[in-house]
């Protein structure tokens, strides 16, 4: 989760620095009194800052490792902090063996407050967002009671950090959720067979890059988001049945890749960096692999989901 705007007042401009340095109490002081741009456009954002600082100020942090700690709230977790590090570990383990991925980032898991569970919470399943100092992932307190449902999330999670990482932000949003829901494993029977029912549910590489990136909050838009996930989801299970999952590790260091030849490829192709990834990998582009993943689904079975 990156910062789409352009600061509009210089308490704003204070708050994102202090946002991206993780120091959430200072940068919610800087807004808390202040607009929240034209048309309330930085709302969203006005309820991350507010939510990490009211996490913040009752916070306890556990060391799980050098490159892993856990923030949360003791009067919440109950004394369940050491086994929420152990699922925390080994789901963040599971993802980076799946994907090729060494650990060497720092990165925070916040167990955000309870008090910031609310109906117009701008991340109700939890979000990851790149500091300057660590990798950070936020997730609801609810998620503590579903042993399941907490580690889905957490690999989900920890799956973007490594995406945007090993592709240095290159790679498009469609991408991302591929990796992070397939290695969630949450994949939804009623969905599928929509898609099999209904082939224009089955969206463009644009198309579904536009749900996904341009995400609203009403009911009508959730389920819209929703269907992307998972049809996001379905193209990365077919590209991990294609070869193996560390296959996805050297696509997304395609993407990133900066070399002179490669960079004249592009340029002379006209393919971007995804297609060109895709071919480099997988023989494949966006629209080859659209269709591919979509037949593919036909020809599944129910029991095989």
């Amino acid at each position: 989760m990156a910062n789409p705007y352009a600061p509009d007042t210089p308490h704003w401009e204070a708050a994102f620095e202090h946002y991206y340095h993780d120091r959430v109490i200072e940068a919610f002081r800087e807004v808390r009194n202040h607009g929240l741009g034209e048309a309330g456009d930085l709302l969203r954002w006005y309820r991350v800052i507010e939510a990490e600082a009211a996490t913040r100020r009752k916070s306890a942090t556990l060391q799980v490792t050098p490159w892993l700690c856990l923030e949360y709230v003791p009067e919440e977790t109950m004394g369940l902090e050491a086994k929420l590090a152990t699922q925390t570990l080994d789901a963040c383990d599971e993802v980076a063996q799946r994907l090729g991925w060494e650990h060497s980032l720092p990165t925070m898991l916040s167990i955000l407050a309870e008090e910031t569970e609310a109906p117009w919470a701008t991340n109700p399943y939890g979000y990851c967002v790149s500091k300057e100092t660590i990798e950070k992932i936020c997730l609801p307190n609810y998620l503590i009671d579903d042993e399941l449902e907490f580690g889905q999330a957490v690999a989900h999670e920890y799956a973007h950090v490594i995406s945007t990482n090993i592709a240095d932000d290159y790679a498009p949003r469609w991408v991302e959720e591929a990796v992070s829901v397939l290695v969630e494993r949450r994949f939804d029977v009623e969905t599928w067979r929509g898609f099999c029912d209904e082939p224009s549910a089955w969206l463009s590489p644009a198309d579904l890059e536009g749900v996904l990136v341009d995400r609203t909050d009403d009911d009508g838009g959730k389920e819209e988001i929703w269907v992307a996930y998972q049809q996001a989801g379905w193209i990365g299970r077919y590209l991990s049945g294609l070869t193996h999952d560390c296959r996805l590790g050297d696509f997304l260091r395609e993407i990133a890749n900066e070399s002179l030849m490669l960079n004249i490829i592009r340029a002379l192709t006209g393919k971007d960096r995804t297609d060109a990834a895709l071919k480099r990998v997988y023989g494949l582009n966006k629209r080859e692999l659209f269709r591919r993943a979509y037949n593919w689904l036909g020809e599944l079975d129910e029991n095989e989901l």
